[in-house]
């Protein structure tokens, strides 16, 4: 009886164990993108209802993926490896003065910002295809 009773005791033990090795469902994998209007949007899959939008330079940052160098606020580009609060200033007094930039290698212009920086800001970078040349008249 005791036995029985030992064995009983270890299966018990073991079976939080075993149960937490069998699959549950598959996580859902999508690209996400902004779905909704303001006030209410959200981040979702293309198959989710609400009309798609664009997303905005934070939820760029919190999904990973490359902010516009040309549309980027201060704020937004001071998260970006290699910039600081200071430079993302720079960046955007810059883009003000000068223009748009046509390409993250044209970054060199901002003051402050030499090959080593670029180098580990370019991965969070990128211009927009759509937007070189917007703000004067497209060329």
């Amino acid at each position: 009886m005791r036995r029985l009773a030992i064995v009983l005791l270890v299966a018990l033990s073991l079976l939080p164990a075993l149960l937490r090795r069998i699959p549950g469902p598959a996580p859902r994998r999508c690209a996400e993108e902004g779905r909704g209007a303001p006030p209410r949007h959200w981040l979702g899959c293309a198959a989710d209802g609400g009309s798609p939008r664009d997303l905005s330079g934070d939820e760029r940052l919190l999904l990973g993926r490359p902010l516009d160098l040309n549309g980027a606020t201060a704020r937004e580009l001071s998260f970006v490896p290699g910039l600081t609060r200071l430079l993302a200033a720079e960046v955007v007094a810059d883009r003000a003065q000068a223009g748009e930039f046509r390409g993250v290698d044209e970054l060199l212009r901002v003051r402050g910002i030499g090959p080593r920086r670029l180098e580990r800001a370019r991965p969070f970078l990128c211009v927009a295809p759509g937007r070189v040349g917007v703000a004067d008249g497209g060329e």
